[in-house]
């Protein structure tokens, strides 16, 4: 043993060393340090992945229910245009029409009288100002 002593003093040495415990303790704060880094890191980096992934597809279940809402809309508002508009063309229907004139006790008139009336002059329209200055350019050219 004291053969192993002699042949390896230099271990011996820095045990015994004064600055040695405390640089041990850097060391060990230094890798428990990084140690709990990685295992953070570890833990919540898939975390955060699901919580996207859930944040996403709440999402698109939103939007999936909220376009069942709108083409249920979409059937209801097509299912009372057709309704409004069989509606009008029964209302149209000239059958109806001559009844309902029947009743008004109104009748194909027996002479038709034509009134003309004097037609009005109108005033020149006004050209758009840029085709005026269009214009104005051509003559001022002699372009035709």
């Amino acid at each position: 043993m004291a053969l192993a002593a002699r042949a390896h003093p230099q271990q011996a040495d820095v045990r015994t060393s004064p600055i040695q415990p405390d640089v041990r303790r850097r060391r060990r704060r230094r890798t428990k340090l990084l140690t709990n880094a990685r295992l953070c890191t570890l833990c919540f980096v898939p975390l955060l992945a699901l919580l996207l992934y859930v944040a996403l597809m709440s999402g698109l279940t939103a939007q999936t229910y909220a376009l069942g809402v709108q083409q249920q809309l979409h059937a209801q508002l097509a299912e009372r245009n057709t309704a409004l508009r069989s509606r009008v063309a029964q209302l149209e229907s000239v059958g109806r029409l001559q009844a309902v004139a029947r009743q008004l006790h109104m009748s194909e008139p027996t002479k038709v009288a034509v009134i003309s009336q004097p037609v009005a002059s109108r005033p020149p329209q006004r050209r758009a100002a840029l085709l005026e200055r269009i214009v104005s350019m051509t003559r001022w050219l002699s372009a035709r």
